[in-house]
């Protein structure tokens, strides 16, 4: 981690300043002491207090935090207001905290009112001010404990000299301004002021005394100036806890051997287990340009009675990534691969990821594989799932299968895809014409599917996907931020992936019915869905936010024929409603409760991403799964 010693001594002179200085006594009315642990839990045992943990809200991280309850009480009136920093007490973003509800009678409202969002934690009881609130009062309480601080690095800068709000009579203390907004400027003891100054530094926060107005800390180490590539990128990676480290020699020894002398081969036994589809399906890949990390594969086929055959091909990891092995253990520290728009950082070795994993094109993967049969309406009759054997015929871009659907000639589309090369001219037209039926095909199937997803209260939300166009060469390394375009193909693909997560959810929570991993998305916060409602109706449209199905249609009719963007600004708005979706273990919910709101489907789980996100691992895991499949 360190460079040089010169770090290590920084961080030593640094921590033996935060101890050595003593603390600031800066507030004329302290913070109210915390409860003793037996007094929270025998609160939280009878009812008269809350746990849960502490939500800042960036856009006004002086006044307004909130609190989640699990307390089925409080379950149809939402979230605990915190309403300023007296009543948050010393509490950080993310702490697991102690909430005692306010009597109704001192419940507030949120403020509407734009705010300068730089942190000021002073403590003050006035309430004289006007705050422009709105009309929905919440239901308000105060943190009287902390179970767990969520202490972290934070990555801040200093103030400049001027600013004497910022720095102590004492020049060797100074308040370092966090890079997140929701945190509170963190006291810090450098003699060291000078040199970073216009650096992003790192800190860590040591303690906060009730007497002090900010907490107090030390720094860690500092990253590089203001505004360089490389510290920007380390500044973000910090910030979302984000740690990679070149992979250590005793896991790549755990990987099986490919070079060009020793190539890779399938294993003669794996053969015998699993259903070979290399000659009876026509399987492709549809990713982004340069993908290297393939994690699904489709096919679509005519059976002889005439039905359909959808296919979904994932990649299996779990024939590579034993479980509790030393590649197990890494990939379970990092979670997921890491995408920056010049870089990525993989939770699996590249010769994993980018190569035997990989659903690359011709040549032969193990894969696990989900195959529908299909009537004329789309409905599924029956549903095989197995380990396979496969063969990728063709890689292609999400670009390129666009413009096949679209009409483009084989002429057009030869250069973009290298597997069609090479072909003598009956053979070129045959396969191309093959892959556009099977892409045609592909297109009707996910359409109906989608179709009826949504009909049964699935939302079509809206979020910016932004494109940054980066040029290494220049200074500043970023040449261009877009909004990436949205293809037609980008949700054919989609709700394809949607619908084998759906289905092998359903399989294993029936096999595993206390056990299943399962991805749940608990319904909005009611008060929230109610601003929502609100807004719309100034400018004349009526959401009825009751159900998703509800909401659905009602988003589909708020539609202004002067100006298209409204319909879109609705849903980013209905968005950002939203609760975060969860994993869950089935046993610790009631089915009800296992439901996915923003999906409008009774189950669902993450199994067709696995080279990049380690809970796909879990569900494919032989253990997870092992009683699904049928040969």
């Amino acid at each position: 981690m360190w460079n040089d010693v010169e770090s290590i001594l920084a961080l030593f002179e640094s921590l033996h300043l935060a101890l050595s200085t003593g603390s600031v006594k800066d507030l004329s009315k302290s913070y109210d002491n915390y409860l003793s642990a037996d007094v929270l839990q025998a609160g939280i045992k009878a009812g008269r207090y809350f746990r849960g943990y502490l939500r800042v809200n960036k856009h006004n991280a002086s006044e307004e935090a909130f609190v989640t309850s699990s307390k089925a009480s409080l379950k149809d009136v939402g979230d605990i207001f915190i309403s300023g920093m007296v009543d948050r007490n010393r509490a950080i973003h993310g702490d697991e905290v102690v909430v005692e509800l306010l009597p109704e009678n001192l419940w507030k409202s949120r403020c509407l009112k734009l705010v300068d969002n730089t942190y000021d934690s002073k403590v003050s009881d006035d309430n004289g001010e006007e705050h422009h609130a709105s009309s929905l009062v919440l239901p308000t309480g105060k943190v009287v404990g902390v179970l767990e601080r969520c202490w972290r690095n934070y990555v801040a800068t200093l103030p400049e000299e001027d600013d004497s709000s910022s720095t102590s009579k004492n020049k060797e203390r100074i308040l370092a301004v966090p890079y997140d907004y929701r945190i509170p400027k963190i006291r810090i003891a450098t003699k060291q002021a000078d040199d970073i100054r216009n650096k992003r530094i790192v800190v860590r926060i040591d303690n906060w005394e009730k007497d002090s107005q900010y907490p107090n800390g030390h720094l860690v180490q500092s990253l590089g100036e203001i505004g360089d590539l490389e510290t920007e990128v380390q500044s973000l990676l910090i910030e979302h806890d984000v740690f990679f480290r070149e992979f250590a020699q005793n896991l790549l020894n755990e990987l099986p051997t490919c070079t060009a002398e020793n190539p890779w081969t399938l294993d003669p036994d794996q053969i015998s287990k699993r259903r070979d589809l290399r000659d009876s399906h026509l399987i492709f890949s549809i990713d982004p340009k340069g993908c290297e990390d393939v994690d699904d594969a489709l096919s679509v086929r005519k059976l002889p009675d005439g039905k359909l055959e959808l296919g979904v091909h994932i990649a299996d990891v779990t024939h590579f990534v034993q479980e509790l092995s030393v590649v197990d253990l890494e990939a379970r520290s990092r979670s997921t691969s890491v995408y920056l728009p010049d870089r990525r950082y993989d939770m699996l070795p590249h010769a994993l990821s980018g190569n035997l994993c990989s659903l690359l094109g011709n040549v032969d993967r193990y894969a696990v594989s989900v195959l529908w049969e299909l009537d004329s309406k789309c409905k599924v009759q029956n549903v095989w799932y197995g380990r396979t054997i496969i063969k990728s015929k063709y890689k292609l871009c999400y670009e390129a299968a666009q413009d096949i659907l679209y009409g483009s000639t084989v002429e057009n589309m030869l250069a973009d895809i290298p597997e069609l090369q090479g072909l003598d001219e009956c053979e070129l037209n045959m396969r191309f014409q093959e892959m556009k039926d099977s892409l045609s095909k592909l297109y009707h199937i996910a359409n109906v599917i989608r179709r009826d997803r949504l009909g049964a209260g699935g939302l079509e939300l809206n979020s910016i996907n932004m494109k940054f166009e980066i040029d290494r060469n220049l200074p500043s390394a970023v040449t261009d931020v877009k909004s990436a375009k949205e293809l037609a193909i980008h949700k054919t693909v989609a709700e394809c992936m949607i619908f084998a997560n759906h289905w092998v959810a359903k399989k294993i929570n029936d096999v595993y019915p206390s056990q299943a991993v399962l991805r749940r998305h608990p319904n909005p916060r009611e008060a929230d869905l109610v601003e929502l409602q609100k807004l719309a109706e100034s400018k004349g449209f009526t959401l009825n936010v009751h159900s998703n199905k509800e909401l659905a249609a009602s988003l589909e009719k708020a539609v202004d024929i002067h100006d298209p963007s409204v319909n879109q600004i609705f849903r980013i708005l209905a968005t950002q409603t939203m609760n975060q979706a969860t994993y869950c273990c089935t046993g610790c919910y009631s089915f009800p409760e296992l439901y996915h709101y923003g999906l409008g489907l009774d189950r669902y789980t993450h199994f067709t991403s696995p080279i990049r996100r380690y809970a796909d691992i879990l569900v494919s895991r032989p253990s997870q799964i092992k009683c699904i499949y049928c040969s």
